[in-house]
């Protein structure tokens, strides 16, 4: 995949003509956090553009969010329990860099899924329609935001383009005060999110009678397609949230993508596409897409053992 091989090509440009301003509130209580994983905390928060665009994130007054920010954890000086931690924030410039990698992640990972759905589709259309039910699932949409001193203004970016810039702090001539990533909300709460694979293999990460089980191995076989249509260069992997919407993916690349750099994030576990092939497990979607099947490191070892 030419776009991977290339470094100008591996990010999206944040076009401020294509920006909001409007007004960010976010409760920031403990007791209303959503969520914290290890990189990021999730917020409430609600956003009004003006003016609001057609669709997506700010559409509506007062739109009902997810906000999000990266945290470090501080620990006590004075020693004790290695659990108890404060939350700490990064500095602007460190902090931007790290919300734009995630969002970079939500805009590959959208793409990839697309890609997947585009192959589904040609295969119905020129083979046959599957004998089960196809999942149809979508990440959910996001966006940058920047909190200015002067004024407290907030610029949204919803989307961006392809291409070789990648965005700076010093974008409008006031100074950025702190930088949010924000999120569709996914209804439901603990108990409709569901993680279905894990970035460390390529099995679902739920058993045969577990809640999700099916949804699970449908995204196993996406794996396998993007797998294939990017020569074995990327594919999702972290697939969690509904089951309908998405949410926190990474993106798995070959190292021979990265060259030492870090292009989607701390999660990006390398080594987890090299042993794709001995790791994935063929399911009946991949048999009625025609994939090949991979032979597994167990395989050979019994093909030599014969």
């Amino acid at each position: 995949m030419e776009i991977l091989r290339n470094k100008d090509y591996r990010s999206f440009t944040l076009d401020t003509a294509e920006s909001y301003v409007g007004q960010l509130m976010v409760d920031i209580s403990h007791d209303s956090t959503i969520g914290m994983g290890g990189f990021k905390t999730a917020h409430p928060g609600w956003l009004t553009l003006t003016p609001p665009p057609v669709s997506g994130l700010g559409s509506v007054p007062r739109d009902e969010i997810v906000v999000k920010r990266p945290f470090h954890r501080v620990f006590s000086q004075a020693g004790g329990s290695t659990e108890a931690f404060k939350i700490g924030r990064f500095p602007v410039v460190d902090e931007l860099p790290k919300l734009f990698r995630e969002a970079n992640v939500l805009y590959w990972a959208s793409s990839l899924l697309q890609l997947t759905y585009d192959f589904i589709d040609h295969r119905r259309a020129t083979y046959c329609p599957p004998p089960f039910p196809v999942p149809r699932v979508r990440f959910v949409q996001a966006g940058l935001a920047l909190a200015f001193v002067q004024g407290q203004a907030v610029i949204a970016a919803p989307s961006g383009k392809l291409g070789s810039k990648s965005i700076m702090p010093g974008l409008k001539p006031c100074p950025i005060r702190a930088a949010y990533l924000l999120e569709e909300l996914i209804d439901g709460g603990d108990d409709a999110f569901v993680k279905f694979i894990h970035n460390m293999d390529a099995d679902p990460l739920l058993d045969e009678l577990d809640y999700g089980y099916d949804l699970a191995v449908f995204f196993a076989f996406t794996q396998h397609v993007q797998y294939v249509k990017t020569g074995g260069l990327a594919f999702i992997s972290d697939y969690q949230g509904s089951m309908s919407l998405l949410t926190d993916p990474q993106i798995l690349t070959d190292p021979s993508v990265s060259d030492g750099q870090d292009i989607f994030g701390e999660g990006n576990i390398e080594v987890a596409v090299t042993m794709f092939e001995a790791q994935h497990i063929c399911n009946d979607y991949c048999e009625w897409a025609g994939l090949e099947k991979f032979q597994s490191a167990d395989s050979v070892d019994e093909t030599h053992d014969t």
